[in-house]
């Protein structure tokens, strides 16, 4: 196994474990207004998807970087608007900020068809990982 796409497959691993916990409900005091708790549940699911696209850029540059190539990820990154609002989406959230949701976030989240774009490149990425490395083969030996 190539021990940069191990590597950049962690980074997904990191991205994807924040993925499946996004619209996980987080324990609220019940002795505030049901509107605050609905206020706090949504606030942290928009943290939580914050850094699971931030994250998901972070394997867009390694995969740059490493210059791989798969038909399905190179016809997603060609879409230059995306990849330069999530770039910027990607410093906002590990960048200090003023403001607490700054411009720079917004594009992103304000680009049309964002959530399907980065959705589709996240199930592509893992695609990409399951025929690079023997990761469905690692899994089925593990069940024996």
């Amino acid at each position: 196994m190539e021990p940069n796409m191990v590597a950049l497959h962690s980074h997904w691993l990191n991205a994807d474990a924040i993925n499946v916990v996004i619209n996980v409900e987080i324990p609220v005091d019940e002795s505030f207004p049901s509107e605050l708790q609905m206020l706090s549940q949504f606030s942290s699911s928009f943290r939580r998807i914050s850094v699971f696209y931030s994250l998901l850029y972070v394997v867009v540059e390694g995969y740059r970087e490493k210059r791989y190539s798969n038909e399905k990820i190179d016809t997603l990154l060609e879409q230059a608007d995306f990849i330069d609002a999530l770039r910027l989406f990607r410093n906002a959230t590990f960048h200090y900020q003023k403001e607490p949701i700054p411009e720079k976030a917004l594009k992103f989240l304000e680009t049309t068809d964002s959530e399907k774009w980065i959705q589709d490149l996240h199930i592509a990425f893992r695609q990409f990982f399951e025929q690079q490395l023997p990761i469905l083969e690692t899994i089925e030996k593990l069940k024996a």
